[in-house]
């Protein structure tokens, strides 16, 4: 990646995929679970565009520290430019470049799904805690897509495609028993659905048939007619 992978233009595409009122209702989800307080330490793994990191430091305030930690390094550059007040790092779930019980709070949004070694990473995090620290993590089990369509062959050559780039398309469900084998005591356990009945603009279902076009387009697998023909499915 060049330095100019973060510009204006960059910036405008994630507070737009973050302002969708899908990501919004998840974020709030993860804020409440995580129950943050003035003064307090949290680190997010897999941070990204470091948009909730920024919601997570209104929360500590100034008198907190939200560090962020990522593996991709214009991720990185990116959040520290939309979120000033937090810290960055460059790294990996599984070995965290952060000292042993330093924070309050841990969370990972769409992480563990990347990473084939989920318990040595889940083991960092609870390292990464002080005694008695909380950990809130989202993800997703792939399994429960239910996308309406008329091409069904295609669409599940899509999901395949889709779901190609994770170590775990079902993480979810064996997390609670990876979390125990960690040294966490689980709390509670939720299922957030994504229910959009039309591909609005402002739709988390709009941002995904976006990507799913871009990966389309530079997959060998699929053809243009290909592409054509799944976008009319959408549209009918």
């Amino acid at each position: 990646m060049t330095e100019q992978f973060y510009d204006e233009n960059m910036a405008r595409q994630q507070e737009k995929l973050a302002g969708t009122p899908d990501m919004r209702v998840q974020r709030r989800i993860m804020l409440d679970r995580l129950d943050l307080k003035p003064g307090e330490h949290v680190l997010d793994v897999g941070s990204g565009n470091g948009i909730f990191a920024r919601e997570l430091l209104e929360v500590v305030s100034d008198s907190g520290r939200v560090c962020g930690v990522d593996s991709a390094e214009p991720m990185v550059r990116m959040a520290s430019a939309l979120c000033s007040g937090g810290r960055f790092l460059l790294g990996d779930a599984t070995d965290l470049p952060v000292e042993d019980g330093s924070f309050d709070a841990v969370t990972a949004s769409q992480v563990l799904c990347f990473i084939p070694d989920v318990g040595k990473a889940l083991s960092e995090m609870f390292r990464a805690l002080k005694a008695g620290g909380r950990l809130v993590i989202l993800d997703s089990d792939w399994g429960s897509l239910v996308w309406n369509c008329r091409e069904k062959a295609l669409m599940d050559r899509v999901i395949t495609m889709l779901t190609g780039p994770y170590a775990d398309a079902h993480v979810p469900r064996t997390l609670s028993r990876r979390l125990v084998a960690a040294g966490f005591r689980l709390v509670d356990r939720r299922a957030f659905s994504v229910l959009n009945w039309e591909p609005n603009a402002d739709s988390y279902s709009r941002q995904i048939v976006g990507f799913i076009k871009s990966m389309m387009a530079a997959s060998d697998e699929f053809t243009e007619a290909d592409w054509l023909a799944w976008d009319a499915d959408q549209k009918n």
